[in-house]
């Protein structure tokens, strides 16, 4: 019996594990942000000037679908909810970077060997920025738009 239990709550905790894309956070917060959209990724590429977008390009020609939060009001609660979060999620923090209160952060999560989300975290201390990417990429895509935009991640 012991071992029914353990094995039903295994599986129970994998399967909350793997439910947790930023959807989940998006739909959750959303009524409690200043501006929360989401959008089809095709009708915002083709509102892109692509001599303004070069260095992403190739980012945001695979992403499927954006959802953006920004929170100003309640902006460093909604960044600890959101570090949380991650910090009970699947996802990998790919690139942190700090500077006084300005905080930027790349996060990823990954299914067979694809990188099926991308959130970006943006936060100065008054407002909390989340942009949620639904996309389809391998290692190499993803290494190409750092190589590209010349960021070294070592």
């Amino acid at each position: 019996m012991k071992k029914l239990f353990l094995l039903t709550a295994v599986i129970v905790l994998s399967s909350c594990a793997t439910h947790t894309s930023f959807n989940t956070f998006y739909k959750e917060n959303n009524q409690d942000s200043e501006l929360a959209i989401g959008l089809n990724g095709s009708l915002v590429n083709s509102f892109l000037p692509d001599e303004d977008f070069d260095e992403v390009k190739h980012l945001l020609k695979k992403a499927k679908h954006y959802r953006i939060l920004v929170f100003s009001e309640n902006s460093e609660h909604m960044e600890k909810k959101f570090t949380k979060f991650i910090n009970h999620s699947t996802f990998d923090k790919i690139v942190k970077v700090k500077d006084d209160n300005d905080k930027l952060s790349l996060y990823t999560l990954e299914e067979n060997d694809k990188i099926k989300e991308i959130v970006v975290e943006i936060f100065d201390g008054d407002d909390l920025i989340l942009l949620g990417l639904k996309t389809n990429l391998d290692h190499e895509d993803l290494a190409k738009i750092f190589e590209e935009n010349k960021v070294s991640l070592y």
